[in-house]
């Protein structure tokens, strides 16, 4: 067998895309994954009739390489729009679903934020814009939108899409489109109607999936692939040999002048410290907080008012032990057996760290007893389930750029030495497969 063009290490969504993505151009690939499926975090099983998503339960679809992905596997006519009722999100307050408001009136009447909250608001564009590098999103939208919409808007939802701390949490990395506004318009209101009136037409997001889950899309990949894809065969040591790389696996020793290594950040801190250990320094450090799911179903019947919309978030002031529950079966259709529900609730993060040590048997039954608390269902679950990630999301935290800089730093000091992953340029599905589509284009 001869080298192959490129070693993927890693056959998560990034690594089998930019695999993909060279094979389709031309190039001979091996993954080496040591998982005994492909996918990473991205996994769907059916239990008793109900569709259990492992991690992310839906892909925004907001960038034309993820659309082209989808296409190119003949999925788009098998993708699943969300339902009309996922537009409606709630937010915990006071013990209560308050419906995020969704448009110029409702925010207007919405109770989320008192009067002086909503003037606070309006006060926005006069801020003077901060001259600082860094700033945590707590401060930064404590400072340009006031305390309540901190607390009831801007704390739950970094919550959710992180499971972090906003106290540590880099505005500039974590969500830079809201930096940018400020440093390029002096105020995040200005910044939105200007980016609105000369922007060229985006593509309209959509947030979909697949009547199977989103495995139907690991699955093309993976069969497009082959046996290309070395399952249970993890890169054990990687060498640097003048001109190439040599790794060693349980399937053999590969060679070749191009390695991508497309695994958690700290997975790939072990792999490159004899190359590179300042770099495995680095990654070594950068924080996976932990957090459990839990999966409950439910006849229809057992609610007053079965929960619709996408889901509901629950701010840290609270003092809830879950993170927030999603409506699962309620954002698509085939998600539970004919006249039930299926709610997955999320819990940990950094806010409680210590729910990666508790037994499955309380990470379910806390679940339950929120559940019971926030939504008043008549009896127990008929179903549950749960998994636990012990590190399920990087965290961009303040001082993040030193992280991407010494990334840099490592690349050009090792040519062909790729790294790819949600630890750098976004953790959404979308931005892992527009990535390792930019960089797989740029390879060929």
């Amino acid at each position: 067998m001869r080298d192959p063009d490129f070693i993927i290490i890693g056959a998560g969504i990034t690594g089998l895309t930019a695999a993909v993505t060279l094979k389709r151009a031309g190039k001979s690939v091996v993954i080496l994954e040591t998982a005994p499926n492909a996918g990473g975090k991205i996994g769907t099983e059916r239990v008793d009739g109900y569709l259990l998503e492992s991690g992310p339960n839906s892909i925004r679809v907001e960038n034309q390489a993820t659309l082209d992905l989808i296409e190119s596997m003949g999925l788009r006519d098998r993708m699943l729009d969300a339902s009309a009722a996922s537009k409606q999100r709630y937010i915990l307050k006071n013990g209560k679903w308050v419906k995020v408001p969704g448009g110029p009136l409702e925010a207007i009447a919405t109770p989320l934020f008192s009067f002086g909250g909503k003037l606070r608001i309006l006060v926005e564009p006069f801020i003077a814009k901060s001259s600082a590098v860094d700033e945590s999103a707590e401060s930064f939208v404590t400072r340009r939108l006031g305390s309540e919409v901190f607390n009831y808007a801007a704390d739950p939802f970094i919550t959710g899409i992180y499971a972090g701390d906003p106290a540590k949490l880099s505005m500039r990395h974590s969500f830079p489109s809201m930096w940018d506004a400020e440093q390029q318009h002096g105020s995040l209101i200005r910044g939105m109607l200007r980016k609105k009136k000369t922007s060229p037409p985006k593509m309209k997001s959509r947030i979909i999936s697949f009547p199977n889950g989103l495995s139907e899309l690991i699955d093309g990949l993976r069969d497009e692939l082959e046996d290309a894809i070395r399952l249970h065969d993890g890169a054990i040591h990687i060498e640097k040999l003048n001109d190439h790389y040599g790794v060693s696996s349980s399937a053999g020793y590969f060679r070749s002048a191009q390695i991508i290594l497309a695994l958690p950040s700290y997975n790939v801190a072990k792999m490159i410290a004899p190359i590179a250990p300042a770099m495995s320094d680095v990654l070594d450090v950068i924080d996976y907080p932990p957090v459990a799911v839990v999966y409950l179903g439910y006849r229809n019947d057992q609610f007053t008012k079965p929960p619709e919309g996408f889901g509901g978030l629950i701010p840290s002031s609270e003092k809830r032990k879950i993170l927030g529950v999603i409506f699962s079966s309620s954002n698509f259709e085939g998600r539970a057996p004919k006249d039930h529900l299926l709610l997955t609730v999320l819990m940990g993060g950094a806010r409680n760290r210590e729910v990666s040590e508790w037994s499955d048997d309380r990470i379910v039954s806390t679940g339950i007893a929120e559940v019971q608390d926030l939504f008043r269902p008549k009896g127990t679950p008929q179903f549950q389930h749960t998994k636990v990630w012990k590190r399920a999301i990087p965290q961009y935290n303040v001082g993040y750029s030193s992280v991407l800089e010494e990334i840099e730093r490592t690349e050009a000091a090792n040519p062909g030495l790729h790294f790819l992953g949600n630890y750098r340029g976004g953790i959404s599905m979308g931005s892992c497969i527009r990535n390792a589509t930019e960089l797989a284009k740029r390879l060929v």
